[in-house]
């Protein structure tokens, strides 16, 4: 081959190169159905795309370099080419690589249980732009449907500018054969009043909250349960739903009538933030919060609370006996308060193997947390947000609460 020919067909493919990454992040981003910063979606997407082409960016380096077809890449020494090939399979391997090695992590966690009681820990999903391909959530799945527990708990942050078909998207989750338990992030709820009219109908078929029901997903938003439930999802999936309404002083009458449902082990509350919108919502959520925080009071059984925001422990009632655990995700905020906390002697980590998870994972704020009115965990986080590579494994945080 000639060296006009070379030049020619390396031009050539550059330019479909970036054709390709142009038009279809563009189409990607119609796709996600953004309502405002479309031009910053449409970037973020590129950047993704642009990921998938590294390989051949690097072929085409190697041979504009080796045969001195571009006079400013001639400048360049060997190591620098290396380096540049070395950045690209970097950023090949934190876009399409890393967010697929999905991985478990261990621990336990002491709160005077009557039986022990293993929960999976899902935070930060992020479906959307980036995350919530089919091949993501098939295999989040089928790991989740291997793990012997009793339910699965999900942290919030759901959503990441998904697509308009909300429950196509998510419809996969399904298959979970295990009492699946979530509230909604702070992001979430304003996912759902920003495709919603004045007159209060949503602007899409699929909001979050309908997906939850089709899903038989149960929120517990500013609501209590009883843990554990049987799994067997054909037979007893109406007395799951029944359970998400479930009261602490009410638990002996639950009980009887719902004869599939295991003795009481442990209660799990949702503890829900609301975007502050207006005077009105901000007093009804306070009162709401009163209501939750009596109930979590009364227990006569050890409470597990789940909840969106590490700092939600500054609203929990004080000197409970025995603490409750708080069960959180690891959101950029939620680490920063982290941080703030320690500094202030707030909280502490629980153990060698909390401090060895975080000298391990580039100082991300995980792991169990000892707190004068809580014990806190704050789970890895699976899905990404922001720019579209990660450099830390996507993680399923498994407890054995004991």
């Amino acid at each position: 081959m000639t060296d006009p020919a070379l030049h020619t067909l390396i031009t050539t493919t550059s330019a479909a190169l970036l054709a390709y990454i142009a038009l279809w992040s563009g189409l990607q981003t119609f796709n996600a159905n953004p309502t405002k910063r479309f031009m910053r979606i449409w970037v973020k997407l590129a950047l993704y795309y642009a990921a998938y082409t590294m390989p051949i960016w690097a072929i085409l380096l190697i041979m504009a370099w080796s045969q001195d077809l571009m006079p400013m890449l001639a400048q360049l020494s060997l190591p620098a080419i290396l380096m540049a090939i070395l950045m690209m399979g970097l950023y090949f391997y934190t876009v399409i690589v890393q967010p697929n090695r999905l991985r478990l992590e261990h621990h336990s966690i002491d709160l005077d249980l009557s039986t022990p009681l293993k929960v999976a820990v899902l935070a930060d999903l992020r479906i959307g732009i980036y995350g919530g391909k089919p091949r993501h959530i098939r295999k989040l799945v089928s790991t989740i449907n291997a793990l012997s527990a009793d339910a699965v708990l999900i942290t919030g942050d759901w959503l990441y500018y998904p697509s308009a078909d909300l429950v196509g998207q998510l419809m996969l989750f399904k298959g979970v054969n295990k009492p699946v338990y979530t509230v909604m992030s702070t992001s979430d709820l304003r996912y759902q009043s920003m495709n919603t009219t004045k007159q209060g109908q949503p602007l899409l078929e699929d909001t979050l909250a309908s997906t939850f029901d089709v899903l038989d997903i149960n929120y517990i938003g500013q609501q209590c349960t009883s843990l554990p439930l049987k799994c067997t999802r054909a037979t007893n999936k109406q007395s799951v739903v029944n359970q998400s309404t479930y009261r602490t002083n009410n638990q002996d009458s639950v009980q009887q009538e719902n004869p599939n449902i295991n003795p009481l082990v442990a209660v799990l509350c949702g503890w829900q933030d609301v975007p502050k919108q207006s005077t009105d919502i901000e007093t009804s959520e306070a009162t709401d919060k009163a209501m939750l925080g009596s109930e979590i009071a009364n227990a006569t059984s050890p409470v597990i609370i789940l909840a969106s925001r590490f700092d939600s422990i500054s609203d929990l009632p004080k000197s409970l006996q025995p603490r409750p655990l708080l069960i959180t995700g690891a959101a950029k905020a939620i680490q920063k308060n982290i941080l703030l906390a320690q500094k202030q002697n707030d909280i502490r980590r629980s153990s060698e193997q909390s401090a060895l998870l975080y000298n391990s994972r580039m100082g991300k704020q995980r792991g169990l947390y000892q707190h004068a009115s809580a014990q806190i965990f704050v789970s890895s986080g699976i899905g990404t947000r922001g720019l579209p590579f990660r450099f830390y494994r996507p993680t399923i945080d498994v407890l054995t609460i004991r």
